[in-house]
């Protein structure tokens, strides 16, 4: 039971924020893509694959972390920073989710298992940005918007310019939470020679924050526009929007505890925006 406790741990299905912030832009795209409600297969598919990739990518990076995660008050009671769990079987484990992602991706087109490889080569190469990108989370941005490009490649066979509207938006949005979590890290980061947002532009991070928020919707809003949407898709992004501004200007004085807060209701953020896409299906 003790070990079933720190596998679940290692993928973090104990905290499923981070499958949350994947799956919202997952079905935002399905959405989009299928101008309204997707068949339940398509949509199981990529839901099992959001949980699966998430699960993959925190086991990607707790291994690469191992040595470093140790050293640190936040990650040093990890499974595999604590000895909980060995690095074989975190290597049996992320060979298991590949398997089972390759499993899911298949039931898919050609098109989309492409960009799925390439999608898991990113997952195994964040870890490694933090150590030497300026900003990781416009690396982590675009990994995590491929599940957007699969969707279009399957439901369309084709990327279309609104799914890189999307792509975009999706890519300034997770630059803007992240960064938030980031401040939450910076010191920790720092003494561990981790590179973030927060370190690498100091007081100027809440002004790039505000920008990739702004940026987001006004990328949405294009969207919206172009697909004809009515009026309920646009007051839901404002409301989006709104949260996602309040908490924005909470976090201004650089507070970790707000920062973390405005990390965590971007969860919000992401289902209001979701709900607009389905107002209009």
């Amino acid at each position: 039971m003790i070990k079933i406790l720190a596998f679940i741990n290692l993928l973090r299905l104990n905290r499923p924020i981070g499958i949350f912030l994947l799956l919202w832009p997952t079905l935002w795209a399905l959405w989009l893509s299928s101008h309204g409600m997707p068949d339940l297969r398509t949509l199981g598919i990529f839901i099992l694959g959001v949980i699966v990739t998430r699960s993959l990518g925190c086991a990607v990076n707790d291994l690469v972390d191992r040595n470093i995660d140790c050293k640190v008050l936040r990650t040093k009671n990890r499974p595999l920073a604590s000895g909980q769990i060995s690095v074989n079987e975190v290597l049996y484990l992320i060979i298991a989710l590949a398997i089972l992602a390759l499993f899911l991706v298949f039931q898919l087109n050609i098109y989309a298992i492409k960009i799925s490889c390439i999608a898991l080569l990113f997952i195994f190469l964040y870890p490694f940005t933090k150590r030497f990108l300026p900003v990781p989370q416009a690396f982590l941005g675009m990994t995590f918007g491929f599940s957007i490009l699969m969707v279009f490649a399957f439901t369309q066979s084709q990327i279309t310019f609104d799914a890189w509207l999307l792509f975009a938006a999706n890519a300034f949005w997770v630059l803007a939470y992240d960064s938030h979590y980031g401040i939450v890290d910076s010191i920790d980061d720092k003494k561990i020679k981790v590179m973030s947002v927060p370190l690498t532009f100091g007081k100027s991070t809440m002004k790039i924050i505000g920008g990739c928020y702004l940026a987001t919707f006004i990328l949405l809003v294009t969207i919206g526009s172009m697909s004809s949407y009515g009026v309920l898709y646009f007051v839901a992004l404002f409301i989006a929007f709104l949260l996602a501004f309040i908490n924005w200007q909470k976090s201004l004085l650089f507070d970790p505890k707000a920062n973390f807060n405005a990390f965590i209701s971007n969860n919000y953020v992401g289902f209001f925006i979701f709900v607009g896409f389905l107002s209009q299906s």
